[in-house]
């Protein structure tokens, strides 16, 4: 237990010296992205706790982790002494409260590179009697022995025949956008951004096709490119200037001064805003906006990638049901390991779109559960296996979920299975009228209804936006109760309802959905995945006569569409009994 108290004894000392009591450690980097390459993996290093959300504070004292309830089981495990970990949910004090009510009179030290502006602002104003303190030496990164070097990995053309919009096009879209705040230029830090608007991708983050850089944007079509220099090739170089946009190093974003740049305070890191003269102020970039509404060949894409993605799938969970049921002992590790094999022979596949997460029984219960090679448990053929997935593809991106029994499940399993179904069949069957300018918050009853008349529920989201060979996980759009960015034709959200039951078992079923004109005054749903659900879970019971003939059409479809990709016998067969008639 020693060495493990050293980190956080070594950082109370560097707090020491710098006079504070308390010190942040928020799960972020200077780009406010969700996934952080392994460099920026600060949290992971002090807590041992990897999940995608969360924030550490260190006191004097006691180390505090505040997490989402999508990491509860995850965070309890993997907590290194020392630690404590505080849920974020009602009745809990957040962190801020808990530094009003405990850190009186006293200091907490941030990097303001890991903070947004607005985040600092507002924090700044409700801590009230302590001080917030910007520290711009990282303290995690002086104790980090051993920390991964940042990527130098070369940033690559994401070549036109793939998304129909060059970079000047885009340009011109986003100052059209900005003239009401007549706006001449737009400092950008979100790497999603800045790979969609240059039409570039990297690999500085895991399953992130993304590059770290700055972006600064000019009216005139021209801008500039804070990156390694390192990362840019000869070909990238030419396509740059071809598009008038220079190359600096990233560290000389530190140097400019930006004048009467907008930017978005939600995005932009308090070490940043201080390099921009009089600002002006954006509440949403409209990158975000434009990059979420897919044009033609983006639909075609995922439409395409998603058949490929599909085929990939179907081959994994019918060469997984026949190694379990001819009693071959595998782990959820070594089962994701065989999947991804199957995707990246599917043509254009950029590998994986995140960790799997291949689970077996009570493991399905913890939501962002991931196996590793020394975590991980044997898939047992006779507890639920909920595996969600995805790849990235030059043509797309994708992100599905399935739930299997592979032998007899429980009339409670079952009837959870088919609630939650019924749910995303729900939101997927959904039509409304365009004018009533409906949202995801509008949406996420529809697919707890049949869970909650059964007094059961699920504790995330119902959908995230996903990106076009970029991120999983993208906004503005969503579906949640908290989601108030209206639909459009174009979106894409993934459609995900799902229920827990700690120890026992997990399921989830996903399906990435696409906003379409279902006729002229109505706006609806297209399902873009292809697989199909388990027909041994389905509780026919539970089930209309419409339910049963919506889901023999879709396994119909599945099966034209995929049965000519099959490869193997034993996928070939798996498809064929999944998809038989219920």
């Amino acid at each position: 237990m020693q060495k493990i108290n050293n980190k956080l004894n070594l950082l109370r000392e560097l707090m020491a010296q710098k006079s504070i009591q308390a010190y942040l450690v928020p799960h972020s980097d200077a780009h406010d992205s969700e996934y952080t390459s392994d460099s920026d993996e600060r949290l992971a290093f002090i807590s041992g706790f990897d999940g995608s959300a969360g924030v550490g504070l260190i006191t004097n004292s006691i180390a505090y982790l505040w997490t989402d309830s999508r990491y509860y089981l995850q965070a309890a495990k993997q907590l290194e002494h020392g630690w404590e970990l505080q849920k974020m949910e009602p009745g809990v004090p957040t962190w801020v409260e808990h530094a009003k009510a405990n850190l009186k009179g006293q200091a907490i030290g941030y990097d303001p590179l890991l903070i947004s502006h607005q985040l600092r602002k507002s924090r700044g104003k409700s801590l009230e009697d302590v001080e917030f303190k910007a520290i711009n030496e990282n303290l995690i990164d002086l104790i980090w022995t051993n920390k991964p070097q940042d990527s130098l990995s070369e940033v690559i053309i994401h070549e036109l025949e793939y998304h129909q919009y060059p970079t000047t096009k885009k340009i011109s879209q986003i100052f059209e956008n900005l003239k009401a705040k007549n706006a001449k230029s737009l400092l950008i830090s979100k790497l999603d951004q800045i790979a969609w608007v240059l039409n570039l991708r990297g690999k500085d983050i895991k399953f992130n096709p993304l590059f770290k850089s700055y972006l600064y944007l000019k009216d005139d079509n021209s801008g500039t490119l804070f990156i390694n220099p390192i990362k840019v090739n000869q070909q990238v170089k030419q396509y740059l200037t071809d598009n008038n946009i220079q190359i600096k190093s990233i560290q000389d974003v530190f140097e400019e001064k930006f004048v009467n740049a907008a930017i978005t305070p939600s995005e932009i890191n308090d070490r940043l805003i201080q390099q921009v003269e009089d600002p002006i102020i954006l509440n949403a970039c409209p990158i975000e906006l434009l990059k979420a509404i897919k044009n033609e060949r983006e639909i075609q894409g995922f439409k395409e990638s998603h058949i490929r993605d599909g085929a990939a799938l179907v081959h994994y969970i019918g060469w997984l049901e026949k190694q379990l049921l001819d009693g071959a002992m595998l782990d959820e590790f070594q089962a994701a390991e065989v999947l991804a094999q199957y995707r990246y022979k599917q043509s254009r596949n950029m590998g994986l779109s995140f960790d799997s997460i291949s689970s077996s029984g009570a493991n399905a219960a913890i939501v962002h559960y991931h196996p590793t090679e020394n975590n991980k448990s044997v898939i047992n053929p006779n507890h639920i296996y909920l595996i969600d997935s995805g790849g990235q593809y030059l043509d797309g991106t994708t992100d599905v979920t399935r739930t299997y029994h592979f032998t007899q499940p429980t009339i409670e399993e079952k009837n959870a299975y088919t609630r939650v179904l019924l749910g995303n069949l729900d939101i997927e069957r959904l039509k409304w009228p365009k004018k009533s300018k409906i949202h995801g918050g509008d949406m996420d009853v529809l697919a707890r209804r049949w869970l909650w008349e059964a007094n059961l529920d699920y504790g995330h989201g119902t959908g995230h936006g996903v990106g076009y060979f970029l991120n999983v996980h993208e906004g503005p759009h969503g579906i949640s109760k908290y989601r108030t960015e209206v639909f459009q034709p174009g979106m894409i959200v993934s459609n995900e309802p799902g229920y827990y039951e700690e120890g026992k078992f997990g399921i989830r079923i996903e399906n990435l959905i696409l906003c379409v004109q279902a006729n002229d005054q109505f706006l609806g749903f297209e399902n873009l995945t292809y697989c199909p659900y388990d027909r041994n879970l389905i509780n026919l019971d539970l089930l209309s006569p419409k339910d049963r003939q919506y889901i023999d059409q879709y396994h119909a479809l599945v099966r034209k569409i995929l049965l000519p990709l099959m490869e193997e016998q034993t996928a070939k067969d798996w498809l064929l009994k999944m998809t038989e008639p219920l």
